[in-house]
């Protein structure tokens, strides 16, 4: 081996190395931050439009990684404003605009998040058929990417539960029974939608 292929091949590793420390750690932790300064700025924004601002400093920002988690831990934050009691609807449907586009719909948390907030929105504000069809929508998406993930079946049935919607609890019940024959809450629901 020469001593120029040498070289250029030690330019070449520094540069990987470089790069490496760049996009897997220096830009993941440019995000991190920005997120803890957005949560931190949250609780003083004076309007939704601030509070939206606030946050486009940090989903907007580019890293390679981390935009899974931000959207993942952000959307739990979401969720704690939606299930507040005294929460306006408008205020919490425009959360759920705000964050809905930020869901990978490949990822099971995150369209099970957004079938939790969609439930949420259902059974806080009117239940109204469309929030429901969102959320059987995106339950069924996270079905299609996990049929045998206990969160999405038992997502499924306590949704069903709630809307009193007899032949998918007997649909879903028998279905979790299928995996988990023992769990005797979900065959007293399938009775009860019975009428036994």
């Amino acid at each position: 081996m020469s001593l120029t292929f040498q070289k250029i091949i030690v330019v070449i590793l520094i540069i990987l190395a470089v790069s490496s420390i760049y996009l897997g750690s220096y830009l993941p932790f440019g995000k991190s931050e920005r997120y803890i300064s957005a949560m931190s700025a949250a609780g003083s924004a004076k309007s939704l439009q601030e509070f939206e601002a606030n946050y486009d400093n940090v989903f907007k920002f580019y890293s390679p990684i981390g935009q899974e988690e931000v959207v993942k831990f952000f959307g739990n934050d979401v969720m704690s404003l939606l299930n507040q009691a005294n929460q306006p609807e408008a205020v919490a449907r425009a959360l759920a605009d705000y964050i809905e586009p930020m869901l990978l719909e490949n990822n099971v948390r995150h369209v099970i998040m957004g079938g939790n907030m969609y439930l949420s929105l259902w059974y806080n504000y009117g239940r109204k058929d469309a929030d429901f069809r969102k959320v059987e929508d995106y339950y069924l998406k996270a079905y299609a990417i996990g049929p045998k993930l206990p969160p999405v079946l038992y997502g499924l049935l306590n949704a069903y539960l709630l809307k009193d919607d007899k032949a998918k609890i007997q649909e879903f019940g028998n279905i979790i029974l299928s995996y988990w024959p023992k769990d005797q809450s979900v065959q007293g629901y399938i009775d009860k939608a019975r009428g036994l």
